[in-house]
């Protein structure tokens, strides 16, 4: 069965063939981290990862990046660690070797004003039982030196880290979680059934105390009186925009939306056309390049089959890309394949 996924495309945007534009994504595609220009012809194996789902940091000046790698195929020797690739050469070498009780999960970043890795080290504690225990690990670039710092109670699955403010937010069983890189928690927005957001997604403001959060819609959260205020019922992973008078964000997997924060004033920029069975598991937050000028996310398409082939069939099958925003040139273009992890290089 042939299957295409093509984009409908916002008002004033435009649909258009792969095209080089001054810089580079880096991304994990099954276990692998890979690299390319964004005309994505003959892109570059930069080594094996694994499966572990954990962000890719990126120090595009000294062209450097980081990543979490471990063994998740069965009859090989197991490892933990995290890794630097020196995206140049493509060449990579070993940072810090956790312990095999260790991982790290959904956080690492490249603090640039202290050249410092934060990474989120989960661990199971515990002898003949599960109990794992969080810390934020602060990681020196120069030595290697890795330090733990206790978070709070329930701060365990990170939405965003800012580090001009050196705040975290966290999302957890008892609420959503305002930290400090020191461990300390600032603020808590109790969870009140449905009136609350669902942890999808955050972005702190670039220079205001506000926090967007996603989940069950898009929120405004006021970081110094802990006013909350829901934006709109539908959205998650909402990124500010670069000037903070807005945000992007998504409503499932095969979308890309626009909200003046203001006026509340919405553009759909594109979504993948046909895909009458949305979903929001594949959906993944997006990267905004240095200049604010490019986005790039993945998209997915569900594909409804004929009944007969469907039973042969044990899950839906997909059809994944990854897709780059032109915001100057209102164009887009897409890639085959599914871009967990991205970033901008």
């Amino acid at each position: 069965m042939a299957a295409i996924l093509k984009l409908q495309m916002g008002e004033g945007y435009r649909e258009v063939p792969p095209r080089v534009c001054g810089q580079r994504l880096a991304w994990e595609d099954n276990g692998r981290l890979q690299m390319a220009e964004t005309d994505f012809i003959a892109p570059q194996t930069l080594g094996e990862i694994g499966g572990v789902d954990c962000p890719l940091a990126v120090d595009a000046q000294r062209g450097r990046a980081w990543a979490y790698c471990c063994q998740f195929r069965l009859g090989v020797r197991d490892f933990s660690e995290i890794r630097e690739f020196d995206l140049a050469k493509g060449t990579s070498r070993r940072l810090v070797r956790l312990g095999l009780h260790q991982w790290a999960l959904w956080l690492l970043a490249h603090w640039g004003a202290t050249d410092q890795l934060l990474v989120l080290v989960a661990t199971d504690s515990r002898e003949g039982a599960v109990h794992i225990r969080h810390h934020l690990a602060l990681i020196e670039l120069r030595t290697g030196n890795l330090r733990l710092i206790a978070l709070p109670r329930d701060a365990f699955v990170p939405l965003t880290w800012c580090p001009q403010r050196r705040w975290l937010i966290f999302h957890g069983a008892e609420g959503t979680h305002l930290v400090t890189v020191a461990g300390q928690r600032l603020l808590t927005l109790l969870p009140k059934q449905s009136e609350t957001p669902g942890g999808r997604g955050a972005s702190i403001h670039p220079h205001q105390p506000l926090a967007l959060l996603g989940g069950d819609g898009v929120w405004l959260w006021n970081l110094e009186t802990g006013a909350l205020r829901r934006l709109r019922d539908r959205g998650q992973f909402p990124v500010w925009t670069p000037d903070g008078q807005g945000c992007w964000f998504s409503e499932s997997s095969s979308d890309l939306w626009h909200l003046n924060i203001d006026t509340g004033a919405e553009l759909r920029l594109l979504r993948v056309a046909g895909n009458v069975h949305t979903e929001i598991n594949y959906a993944r937050p997006l990267v905004v390049s240095s200049d604010g000028r490019r986005l790039a996310l993945p998209l997915t398409r569900m594909l409804k089959l004929d009944p007969d082939v469907a039973a042969k069939i044990p899950a839906m099958p997909r059809l994944h890309r990854l897709c780059v925003v032109d915001l100057a040139a209102r164009e887009a273009w897409m890639t085959l394949g599914y871009a967990r992890n991205l970033a901008w290089v």
